[in-house]
């Protein structure tokens, strides 16, 4: 269902968040997309790598890519976050002092997110902003699994989830909101697995206008290697041994 403010305020800036851990061998295509989607609004974009615990080479790829994606102004961050949740808010202090600094009300900036093993489409952020400038607060997006259309995988994910508008899943890979209520919420809750289904319930029982679109799905990552435990790998070798069943209706359920 898709819930409209009354009055809007139109977003003048941007700010992507990523978070890293050990991606060197999807960063730099997830940083690509990115960018593609930035030249496609005409405000200003930030975008903000958080590496967590990273041992691999991915912050050298994020370094690698800085001159094809000149436009897109990248700051990164590097630490040891106790979960995902910190990460996420790490992103989130960054943006605000990006904000700050280039003079954008807290309900003028917008703040999209995604992960590193992910590939959002050219119209992510402009489906996003038009959604924002429409009085929507939150954004909820859809995900697919990277992997060909005709795959087992993709079969078995598109009977379990409804891939258009109003659908009832929430994706750390693909949500937008408005800073000021992110803030109002206290950020991205504080867990390992989660995250992203707590705070978009914390910002619907704080009634911002939300609405939940299909037009800017996301591919996300089909791997089933585990990084914590109840993930989306998880999520994805449990499906596989089930047989398929259609997403429920009520409160969002899925979480990557």
């Amino acid at each position: 269902m898709t819930y409209a403010a009354e009055t809007s305020c139109a977003v003048a800036a941007m700010s992507v968040i990523v978070p890293v851990h050990n991606e060197a061998a999807t960063v730099g295509a997830a940083v690509h997309a990115i960018a593609d989607a930035a030249r496609q609004v005409d405000l200003p974009v930030s975008l903000t790598v958080v590496f967590d615990r990273c041992t691999d080479s991915s912050e050298k790829q994020v370094e690698d890519v800085r001159g094809c994606c000149a436009d897109l102004e990248i700051r990164t961050l590097s630490g040891y976050f106790a979960h995902i949740g910190a990460v996420r808010n790490a992103g989130v202090a960054d943006a605000t002092t990006w904000g700050a600094s280039t003079g954008i009300a807290l309900e003028r900036h917008w703040t999209a997110h995604t992960d590193a093993d992910s590939l959002v489409p050219p119209q992510w952020l402009s489906c996003q902003r038009d959604d924002a400038d429409a009085g929507h607060d939150l954004v909820i997006g859809t995900v697919t699994p990277d992997e060909s259309p005709d795959s087992e995988t993709v079969r078995l994910w598109s009977a379990r989830h409804t891939l258009g508008e109003n659908h009832v899943a929430v994706h750390g890979a693909n949500l937008g909101v408005r800073l000021d209520r992110l803030l109002a919420v206290g950020g991205f809750a504080g867990l390992p697995v989660g995250e992203d289904v707590a705070t978009v319930r914390l910002l619907k029982d704080l009634g911002v206008p939300w609405t939940a679109t299909d037009r800017g799905r996301v591919l996300t990552s089909a791997r089933r290697t585990s990084r914590v435990s109840g993930g989306f790998a998880d999520y994805l070798r449990e499906m596989d041994i089930q047989e398929p069943r259609t997403e429920p209706t009520g409160e969002p359920t899925v979480e990557t």
